[in-house]
């Protein structure tokens, strides 16, 4: 199983280096991004954290919502319908191998995407490398693999390919509103911030924003400035964040399991 898995990511690591869209998709458009949001804003806080921080936050939410989802919605979508997908089934390649190698490929170039954009926040804006980077890359690559399993589940509900920007709009849109990026987390109203605590967005973000800062964004709806938390405290306040990202990763599997179709669809 391994070597099958091993050799598909091969195979989509190329496809995906050999894309252009999905490149300028998955790496330039996050990266521009965070290159120009955080100089368009005035200084100052927001939530307790400051607006820069804020911002690349909501940035690199985005970019794993593009990558983790988007991306891969219409790569399955696309292949299925072209029979690709079917074809792929039909020879010694095991499903949970092909399942496998795409999901390595979103968190590899996930990685890549978050360094490149922590290089942006440093060099261009001047804000201060990750207090907890073991903690940033778990959270991320938790939350690409939860945004990756929904895109497999959600991909099966998805007739046709020009379908996938009315499910992938939506969530992408969510991903940025929850995110803080848009709005302050502390700002939104008391049934929102409850809504969005069951939601893995926000709960991705407060993953990043306490890695960065080194302080406990958990459930940090004020204005004041939190308590510092040392590495292995970060992971431990985060205990809510695991549980939520957890359960919509076994639920979406679930839901991949039931849904995702291998033939072509029409309509």
């Amino acid at each position: 199983m391994t070597a099958y898995t091993l050799s598909h990511f091969r195979l989509t690591q190329t496809l995906f280096w050999r894309t252009p869209v999905s490149v300028g998709v998955a790496l330039l458009f996050p990266v521009v991004f965070g290159g120009i949001m955080p100089a368009l804003l005035p200084g100052g806080t927001r939530g307790g954290a400051p607006v820069e921080v804020a911002v690349m936050t909501g940035v690199i939410v985005m970019g794993m919502a593009t990558l983790g989802f988007m991306t891969l919605v219409e790569s399955f979508v696309m292949r299925r319908q072209l029979l690709i997908l079917k074809r792929l089934r039909g020879t010694e390649l095991p499903d949970l191998a092909l399942f496998g190698g795409e999901i390595l490929t979103v968190l590899s170039i996930g990685l890549l995407q978050l360094v490149l954009i922590i290089g942006v926040a440093k060099g261009v804006h001047g804000i201060a490398l990750p207090a907890n980077p073991a903690l940033l890359a778990a959270t991320v690559l938790l939350g690409l693999a939860v945004f990756a399993a929904m895109a497999v589940a959600v991909s099966g509900r998805i007739p046709a390919q020009g379908s996938t920007v009315v499910v992938s709009l939506p969530f992408l849109l969510l991903a940025i509103g929850l995110s803080g990026f848009a709005y302050p987390v502390s700002a939104f109203p008391g049934w929102l911030r409850t809504v969005s605590s069951f939601l893995p967005f926000g709960r991705v973000a407060e993953g990043i924003t306490t890695a960065y800062l080194g302080r406990d964004y958990v459930g940090h709806a004020g204005a004041g400035v939190p308590a510092k938390v040392s590495v292995l405290e970060g992971f431990a306040v985060m205990w809510p964040g695991w549980l939520v990202m957890a359960a919509w990763l076994v639920l979406s599997l679930l839901a991949a399991k039931r849904w995702f179709k291998w033939e072509p669809r029409r309509g």
